[in-house]
């Protein structure tokens, strides 16, 4: 069935012609000119997406954002004003919108953020208890290959920097295949000791070796008929990889000091955070794991998804306390987004945690969060002028190219975010986009 999308919006023109473009589009559309009745349709039927008129009679759009969130947490609610501001995107965000446009709307950027959202809405709906919080493209992307891996046994190899949730997406794919009863077996090959690591994975017999007092079954015989999850592949010592090669291509093992071959049921997923191509990894064995690659990005590619993980992370910390939730402000906010995030997401989620403990008070204020975020946070933006002689017009262009470019990075492509993070008009921002050649 085509997915539901409601329109809000007092003014009837506006909300018939959005209707309009999205039945074309291929969805099913019902429109509102009041917020209050929404609430009640949300139970007739199951609902993507809700579109809203930011400025309405009786209740506003971010009003009905959080009523939309309270009564259905994983609903995406998407924003449109005319009357854009910094702040007022802040605020949506913090209510939970999931996306914030200006009118008038660009259509592909409209049409754009509403397959993601239904996107994020179907996987959410699909898998309620995966724990991987995020509706950046880049994240979704890489989500719906792993949903299709599940599918499949073909080997799979995921790929991220530390942090970005590599284990997550094992046992997501484990969750959504046909294995999904039988175990789940992950094993961290960097913490296994390189004398034992054969041992570890393979299974010994009683005498193989000193301290073999009794059969010891490996950790493959352990995951027969479910998933094997290797985590930190490049690790295995060269050994182990010669062996667990043959295991691929054979589906069989044979534990140390046996002589007798066992067949044993497993589909493999690996992950690492290192370029296996550039180590001195097999290749045969890299070719034989990384038949369906599955790259997680970095957090500091996700865009706005900073701020609904930590959001997530502090209510939840927040929730074990037993304290209410504190309100960040706009330098807070500020400071999260310009940060890095070298340990990605479980650095994101360690911070949520600290605050929720160490923030005393209603809000947390930019002086809550680490010292060295404040330095990246206050330090003077200063570009390096050129020695001697050199084109001031052209090295102008090429700081505002790289800061357009940046902007766009950081609102996944949204080009009306992009707009009010720059203080640009949207046609300005068109314009700007179309002299450099980066879209349009």
């Amino acid at each position: 069935m085509q997915p539901l999308i409601f329109v809000v919006d007092d003014h009837n023109a506006s909300a018939e012609a959005l209707a309009e473009v999205l039945v074309d589009a291929g969805y099913r559309v019902r429109s509102f000119d009041r917020p209050h009745p929404v609430m009640a349709a949300l139970h007739d039927e199951p609902v993507s997406v809700v579109i809203t008129d930011l400025r309405m009679d009786g209740m506003d759009g971010i009003e009905l954002v959080r009523e939309c969130r309270r009564a259905e947490p994983k609903l995406p609610v998407i924003l449109v004003t005319a009357h854009a501001s910094i702040a007022r995107a802040v605020e949506a965000t913090q209510a939970g919108a999931f996306g914030f446009l200006t009118k008038p709307l660009n259509l592909p950027a409209l049409l754009a953020e509403v397959r993601n959202a239904v996107a994020l809405h179907t996987l959410s709906s699909a898998a309620v208890d995966d724990r991987i919080v995020g509706r950046s493209v880049t994240l979704l992307h890489a989500l719906a290959r792993a949903d299709r891996a599940a599918a499949s046994d073909l080997p799979v190899l995921v790929t991220g920097e530390s942090g970005t949730g590599k284990e997550l997406v094992a046992r997501r794919i484990h969750r959504q295949s046909t294995r999904a009863k039988m175990p789940f077996v992950a094993v961290n090959c960097g913490a296994i000791p390189d004398s034992l690591v054969e041992a570890e994975l393979f299974g010994a017999a009683k005498g193989a070796f000193t301290g073999a007092d009794r059969d010891r079954i490996g950790l493959i015989e352990t995951a027969h008929g479910g998933t094997l999850f290797l985590d930190e592949i490049g690790e295995l010592t060269p050994a182990a990889q010669v062996r667990l090669l043959r295991f691929l291509q054979e589906g069989q093992i044979r534990r140390l000091g046996e002589t007798r071959d066992r067949n044993v049921d497993v589909r493999v997923v690996a992950a690492t955070h290192r370029d296996l191509r550039a180590t001195g990894f097999r290749q045969d064995l890299y070719y034989r794991l990384a038949v369906i690659p599955v790259e997680l990005p970095a957090l500091r590619a996700r865009g706005e998804d900073v701020l609904l993980i930590f959001g997530g992370a502090l209510r939840t910390a927040c929730a074990r306390m037993g304290r209410a939730v504190p309100r960040l402000t706009g330098p807070a906010i500020a400071a999260l987004q310009a940060w890095t995030w070298p340990g990605n997401v479980r650095e994101l989620v360690n911070l949520a945690e600290r605050v929720a403990v160490l923030s005393a008070g209603e809000v947390v204020e930019a002086a809550d969060l680490p010292p060295e975020m404040l330095a990246t946070q206050h330090a003077p933006d200063l570009v390096a002028l050129p020695e001697g002689d050199f084109d001031l017009t052209g090295w102008l262009e090429g700081l505002e190219e790289s800061a357009l470019r940046r902007a766009l990075t950081r609102h996944d492509g949204v080009k009306a975010a992009a707009a009010v993070s720059l203080g640009l008009e949207r046609t300005a921002l068109r314009y700007k986009l179309k002299k450099y050649g980066i879209e349009e």
